[in-house]
């Protein structure tokens, strides 16, 4: 434009004076800028049909032919297609905006107000540290109650009596919900369902995810203070059964004693395993179990007999018209009920329970002695698989009798003859196992196990079962910073007075 401005004024000043040489040069001029138009007039046509094919792909339906789009039209479907956006935005923003509400909303919210002094002070020696609302269930109701926390200067915060560091809720409903997700077998979707229906309680599945990952997290010491117990218990019956963390297959142990219960989940079925929980070098009770090969050294065992008779049963089951099987069957459950008698008689010392042991091996030796290929020659080889499976049974017997691991609950009146106290602490797993609902991550077993175990222990230990009991053992060993399974004193061994029949 500046050079059109300086050319007219040269063209006036020639028109002036006739000089021809300047109209020359302007028509130049004119004819290079109607080119450069033409140039930019393709280009932009070009440009605006590229624009057009590019609408067209972005748009899920199929394309519909409506001529050549013109500028206006493509820029007007990008506008609006952008506007959509932003609408979709502001709508996901709005739902996400459901994060935690102001302390000052929650503080409006309680229904009452308690105070926090630490041990020994007064209110007015202390200086006011903080406020926190907390849920708790009062008389089956959920109710938000105030707590104003004081300090004295030179000592610690003290901590709020039935309530988890940094958390909002009550240990009754950490409780509550581990309950009834890990005992019960519900999902947390649903026990958050059953809380804000029956208690108004308003609890989302994260936030009760959470809860149970800080309760495991809380209860890891007591996890091991009743592995320590159970490492010193008289007699431990322990089983195992599969587990699945993810689409790995795993192992879920079983070890209870009389007072305690340790649950394994997501562990591996192998010696390293047990003897973390049993350590040969210090346990010295009595461990009863199944005949797996995890087993089978270096303990004191019993093994249990409703497997074996249970391998006995399933023979004559699948033959019934095999005579040897059923008499084979009868001759055991009689032997066992005899041995089941004589552990349950008082009147029996030490010598007279040596004695009625010998007397039940040398039963067991003439039932299994026709049957005993080592010491029958021309007996041959089995034909058949059940014929294999009752050489193995009466192999397994005559093993486990040399072993001295058949008749242990004779000696000893405080044995079980078999592990069904472990297989039932076990049933409520694999009920939840056949719904699927196994762990994760590794880290989702490891919580399981804490809160299982002490939950499981709790219910063996306290002579009332409820959520009031188990509530006032969690807050009062929270309130006094001791562990709920602490060991109280040394190992019992099997030559104790008191486990004596006759001490």
């Amino acid at each position: 434009m500046k050079e059109l401005r300086e050319l007219r004024k040269e063209l006036e000043s020639a028109i002036e004076s006739g000089d021809g040489e300047v109209v020359d040069r302007l028509f130049n001029l004119l004819e290079k800028q109607g080119e450069r138009c033409e140039r930019l007039e393709k280009e932009n046509k070009q440009l605006r049909q590229r624009i057009a094919e590019l609408e067209n792909q972005d748009r899920p339906g199929p394309r519909q032919d409506t001529g050549t789009p013109t500028a206006s039209y493509s820029l007007e479907a990008e506008e609006k297609r952008r506007q959509r956006k932003q609408r979709k935005r502001k709508t996901a923003a709005q739902k996400r905006k459901s994060g935690r509400k102001p302390n000052k909303d929650k503080l409006n919210s309680v229904v009452g107000w308690v105070d926090i002094l630490p041990e020994g002070s007064q209110k007015k020696d202390c200086l006011l540290q903080s406020e926190r609302p907390v849920w708790h269930i009062e008389e089956g109701r959920a109710v938000r109650v105030g707590y104003r926390i004081y300090r004295l200067a030179w000592q610690e915060t003290p901590r709020i009596p039935g309530v988890l560091p940094r958390c909002e809720y009550g240990v009754e409903i950490h409780v509550l919900v581990a309950y009834l997700v890990y005992v019960i077998g519900i999902s947390i979707d649903k026990t958050c369902q059953l809380l804000r229906f029956f208690c108004q309680l308003p609890l989302e599945p994260s936030q009760a995810d959470a809860m149970l990952t800080q309760l495991g997290r809380e209860w890891s010491q007591e996890f091991d203070d009743i592995c320590e117990q159970i490492a010193l218990a008289a007699v431990v019956y322990s089983d195992e059964t599969s587990w699945r963390i993810g689409r790995l297959n795993t192992s879920l142990l079983s070890f209870t004693s009389e007072l305690h219960c340790v649950m394994l989940f997501g562990c591996s079925k192998n010696r390293q395993t047990l003897e973390s929980i049993l350590p040969p070098e210090s346990f010295e009770g009595v461990l009863v179990s199944d005949d797996a090969a995890v087993y089978q050294q270096g303990y004191c065992g019993q093994k249990c007999w409703a497997h074996l008779i249970r391998k006995a049963v399933r023979l004559t089951l699948l033959h019934p018209e095999h005579p040897t099987y059923r008499r084979f069957l009868e001759d055991l459950l009689t032997l066992f009920r005899d041995a089941k008698r004589s552990s349950k008689d008082r009147r029996l010392g030490d010598e007279g329970r040596q004695v009625r042991v010998g007397e039940l091996e040398a039963r067991l030796c003439d039932i299994c002695h026709p049957h005993w290929p080592d010491i029958t020659p021309g007996l041959g080889e089995p034909q058949t698989a059940a014929e294999t499976d009752f050489r193995n049974l009466v192999n397994e017997l005559l093993r486990l009798m040399v072993a001295e691991q058949l008749f242990v609950f004779v000696l000893d009146p405080e044995v079980e003859a078999t592990n069904n106290i472990a297989e039932r602490q076990l049933r409520n797993s694999a009920l939840a196992r056949q719904a699927h609902r196994t762990n994760k991550t590794d880290s989702g077993a490891s919580r399981q196990t804490h809160i299982v175990s002490v939950l499981e222990s709790l219910r063996r230990s306290l002579g009332n079962f409820t959520i009031n009991t188990v509530v006032d053992k969690v807050a009062s060993c929270l309130h006094r910073s001791i562990g709920m399974f602490q060991p109280t004193g040394p190992p019992k061994s099997q030559t104790d007075p008191a486990l004596s029949p006759t001490g």
